[in-house]
C-alpha cells in the first residue's frame, strides 16, 4: 500500500463525467478491516476475499470499488483498512450492509464499528480499485493489487482492462 495516493480530478470529485454532464448521485459505503487481524502483510487481497465470498457481483453492476488505509491509520496510528463501494443505487448500500453485517470473518471490525457512511471517498485517502461492468466483472488495472486469483472460488470474475 502506498502512503501517498493520487486523488481524483476536480471533475470527478464534483461528481461529473469529463463531458461536463451532471452525473447521477452516487451513494457509498465503506467496510473497515483490522489490518493486524487480517494478518498484516498483503492485507488488501484478504479483505477483498471477504467481500467476494459474500457479495453477488450481479447485484453490484455499475459500482466502483475504492480502497486504502484510513486517515486514522496514516495519521493517528490506527490499523484500519477501508474498501468503499460507490453505487448509483441506494439499495446497493443497504444490500452490502446487510450481508457484510452478518459476517464473522477475522479482520472485520464489530458490526457497530464496521461501516463508514456518506462520502467515504472524499473523507478517506482511498484510490479507485476497480469497476463492476454490465457483465458483472470487476475490471481492474494491470499490476494493481486485485488480481484474478483473489476471486478464485467465488462468483466474482476479475479482469484486467
Amino acid at each position: 500500500m502506498g502512503l501517498f495516493r493520487k486523488k481524483r480530478s476536480e471533475t470527478a470529485a464534483a461528481g461529473r463525467p469529463a463531458t461536463g454532464q451532471p452525473a447521477a448521485r452516487q451513494t457509498e459505503i465503506g467496510v473497515l478491516f483490522d489490518i493486524d487481524a487480517l494478518g498484516g502483510g498483503f492485507y488488501g487481497p484478504k479483505a477483498y476475499q471477504v467481500l467476494f465470498q459474500t457479495l453477488d457481483p450481479q447485484r453490484l453492476k455499475r459500482c466502483s470499488f475504492h480502497d486504502g488505509d484510513t486517515n486514522a491509520t496514516i495519521f493517528q496510528g490506527a490499523r484500519l483498512y477501508c474498501i468503499a463501494i460507490r453505487s448509483p443505487a441506494p439499495q446497493t448500500v443497504d444490500y452490502v450492509r446487510e450481508l457484510i453485517s452478518a459476517r464473522t470473518d477475522p479482520g472485520l471490525l464489530p458490526p457497530s464499528e464496521r461501516f463508514v457512511d456518506g462520502d467515504v471517498t472524499e473523507w478517506e485517502p482511498l484510490v479507485p480499485a476497480g469497476f463492476v461492468n454490465d457483465a458483472a466483472q470487476l475490471v481492474v488495472k494491470e499490476n494493481d493489487m486485485i488480481h484474478p486469483s483473489v476471486a478464485e472460488g467465488t462468483a466474482w470474475r476479475v479482469v484486467i482492462g
